[in-house]
């Protein structure tokens, strides 16, 4: 499992990170022998303290702990959930002053992030050894603390929900089935993890991130992307994510921001309202390609790309707009995809409408895609983000697609 397709940006408030006071924070209620590991944390690099599994499962345990006792105390609604950009030193001290639990909470997400990905490069302890107990290896309870950061909606803290969501998205799918049998591959030995203990937190995560698909707020959205691309990675999350409706939702996302990029590009005196970032409309278009992997093994799914033709539209109209190549590039990749596929390994219920790739066709066509690829051919690519054959990559996908409207 890789978190390259899912990063925590930095605290705002970062700076102030050093100079926390855990003594005269009373609220959270944490021990000595808890405050001298926050302290022997601090002052040893992070491979040391994870050196060993029980270090490890106390320190994850006490972070875990200062986010639920900070979120009981009322953290998460002041002054540092208000701030969005970097904070200098003095800024960071102010809020430090003046929104400790809010710090801490900021402090508590990082560091917690930074074990889990610290945990998934090493080669020694694992996720698993200190989020999932027992001889069964079930899932901590303590991992309520992140769900109760996302529940306060949008109220809470963008850098807080953020990055709650991806730390439990990570921890998550440590369980899931696929992901353990690529560890096995490369692992002697491996524990026992329960994939059923870790179902009903990823149905509660994979709700909330559809709810934020809902939103027609770029910065709510963008607060969900990190924890959307970390499930990604593994075919149980996918299936929850299209049994919540998230393919519906991902795809109206897709095409409001196709539109918005088309107007701005149009328009030099009316910019939109809340424009999506091209960044953003890559991350969204990489999530709904990965979606398109399940479409062989899954008929439900094949629907919910084909209902109402949202999810074609959305992908043609990202290429004729071709706010950048990177975008074009995955938009194409999740049509070729959608093209090819088949209904051979699950047909649907009998008496059904066959849904494969000879649908999802004729929707590209009408949509106008051969349009669009045509005017790709004579495109000067000059963006940085163009890999080597790029112009070859967009040929080739122009001589498949076209090769169906003969």
């Amino acid at each position: 499992m890789s978190t390259s397709g899912a990063k925590l940006s930095p605290s705002p408030v970062a700076l102030a990170f050093s100079q926390i006071q855990w003594d005269p924070l009373g609220s959270l209620r944490l021990t000595a022998q808890e405050t001298a590991l926050l302290r022997m944390a601090e002052s040893n690099p992070i491979e040391y303290t994870l050196a060993d599994s029980r270090d490890a499962s106390m320190y994850a345990r006490v972070l875990l702990k200062l986010l639920a006792e900070a979120a009981a105390a009322g953290a998460g609604t002041g002054q540092v959930s208000k701030i969005t950009d970097d904070c200098g030193e003095e800024k960071a001290l102010e809020a430090l002053d003046a929104d400790p639990l809010g710090v801490v909470t900021h402090y508590a997400i990082t560091k917690l992030y930074n074990i889990i990905t610290t945990l998934i490069e090493g080669t020694g302890v694992t996720v698993a050894s200190v989020f999932y107990v027992g001889k069964d290896g079930i899932l901590v309870d303590q991992w309520k603390a992140l769900l109760r950061i996302l529940n306060k909606g949008g109220k809470g803290d963008a850098f807080a929900q953020s990055g709650a969501a991806l730390c439990l998205a990570l921890i998550l799918i440590t369980a899931c089935p696929s992901q353990r049998s690529s560890q096995a591959k490369s692992s002697t030995k491996t524990r026992p993890i329960s994939y059923a203990s870790a179902v009903e937190p990823m149905e509660a995560l994979t709700a909330w991130i559809v709810s934020q698909l809902k939103s027609s707020s770029g910065n709510t959205i963008g607060l969900a992307i990190p924890a959307m691309t970390a499930l990604m990675g593994a075919t149980e999350a996918r299936h929850l994510f299209a049994a919540s409706g998230g393919i519906k939702y991902l795809s109206r996302q897709l095409r409001s921001g196709g539109k918005k990029q088309a107007s701005a590009k149009t328009s030099s005196d009316k910019k939109p309202k809340t424009p999506a970032s091209v960044q953003q409309l890559y991350e969204l278009t990489f999530c709904l390609w990965t979606m398109t992997y399940e479409l062989e093994g899954s008929a439900n799914i094949r629907a919910d790309f084909a209902k109402d033709g949202l999810a074609v539209a959305a992908l043609t109209e990202l290429v004729s707009v071709a706010p950048r190549e990177k975008v074009v590039r995955v938009a194409l990749a999740g049509l070729k995809n959608l093209a090819i596929c088949t209904s051979e390994n699950d047909a649907g219920p009998a008496g059904t409408p066959t849904i494969d790739g000879a649908v999802f066709l004729n929707d590209m066509i009408a949509c106008g895609l051969m349009k669009a690829i045509d005017f790709l051919k004579d495109r000067q690519f000059t963006d940085p983000d163009v890999v080597e054959g790029e112009t070859e990559m967009l040929h080739n996908s122009y001589v498949y697609f076209a090769s169906f409207s003969l």
